[in-house]
């Protein structure tokens, strides 16, 4: 038996093995998992987010158009509204790179235009495009940072409400939300228009009318999720206040999701700001718009191409790189997200 018992240790080899084929592997050394360093939150949704070069592509466009906006005005040494005929319809002209010539002629030349170079071209009043597109991409800015303060302080805010209490409240005031939704922003902004001079006051009160709408729906969807979790029942009794709870267990659960709902609201409020100022709802001469812009470009598009080629450039890079920073905050907020 004894013999038995010390030979269970060693073994039991059989034809074609030897004690080589038997050994074990990091002998002398622990077997035991790897151990990682710990990150926080934080941390790990930049570094998922700086993964995604499409986002981080969009980042820097929208970092790198911020920057033209602010300084673009300041650098080109005229002013947005400034009318020179003698200088209408100039193509654009930079030196080494365009040579300010159209259909095989100098402009410049031909006008006796000679000390000063119109980067972007000028429209049929002479002024600078190159300053106009920078101060209507402004513009463009202002109406995006409206839209997502009106779905954090709004949006947020109603459905948070909305979901918490449930009943009668989320009844009553999901069909206001459904009486307002019904109405087309256009037919807002015109009823406003016969109130309020058109410009950017009239696209602001449009949006805080009808711009919060899909924020309220996602942030009432989210509470409906989490009001029954546990955590929120332990505050409950602890004699925690609704508003508490609301704003101090639930939001910031949630506040990723809100955020980048927020960013997906700005490509569609830039568009909408762009088509009001288009149909001549918007903004008004002598301001400029991306929209207006386009509006003007456009009534020249075959005599002058050049002048609705930038304002179009810069407003599909404005939507196309928030679309894509939209997604990649996505991406890196949403732990399912993270598993695809």
């Amino acid at each position: 038996m004894s013999e038995i018992i010390k030979n269970t240790h060693e073994p039991v080899l059989g034809d074609g093995y030897s004690k080589e084929d038997f050994v074990f592997v990091q002998q002398g050394e622990r077997l035991n998992d790897k151990a990682y360093k710990a990150t926080s939150y934080w941390r790990d949704v930049w570094s998922h987010f700086s993964k995604n070069r499409g986002a981080l592509v969009g980042f820097v466009i929208i970092l790198i158009i911020i920057i033209f906006a602010i300084i673009g005005p300041m650098i080109s040494g005229h002013s947005y509204d400034t009318i020179i005929i003698e200088h209408q319809s100039l193509p654009p002209k930079i030196p080494g790179i365009f040579g300010g010539v159209e259909r095989g002629i100098d402009v410049y030349a031909q006008k006796g235009v000679t000390d000063v170079n119109y980067w972007f071209g000028t429209d049929y009043n002479g002024r600078d495009l190159f300053t106009r597109v920078w101060q209507g991409t402004r513009i463009s800015l202002l109406v995006a940072f409206v839209a997502v303060i009106i779905d954090i302080a709004i949006g947020m805010s109603y459905g948070l409400i909305s979901g918490y209490f449930g009943g009668k409240v989320d009844m009553v005031m999901q069909r206001f939300a459904e009486i307002l939704n019904g109405i087309p922003t256009l037919v807002i902004v015109t009823l406003l228009g016969l109130v309020l001079p058109s410009g950017i006051w009239s696209i602001i009160f449009a949006l805080m009318i009808t711009g919060w709408i899909g924020m309220a729906r996602i942030s009432r969807a989210e509470v409906l999720k989490l009001k029954e979790s546990e955590y929120i029942l332990a505050s409950k009794t602890l004699g925690a206040k609704d508003f508490a709870i609301i704003f101090k267990d639930i939001l910031p659960n949630i506040f990723g999701q809100l955020v980048i709902m927020a960013m997906f609201s700005i490509p569609n409020a830039i568009f909408t700001e762009a088509f009001l100022s288009f149909v001549g709802l918007g903004i008004q001469p002598p301001q400029a718009s991306l929209g207006s812009l386009i509006s003007d470009g456009y009534k020249s598009l075959t005599i002058h191409p050049y002048q609705i080629a930038t304002p179009v450039i810069v407003l599909a890079l404005l939507m196309l790189s928030f679309n894509l920073f939209a997604d990649g905050l996505r991406d890196a907020f949403d732990p399912s997200m993270k598993q695809m």
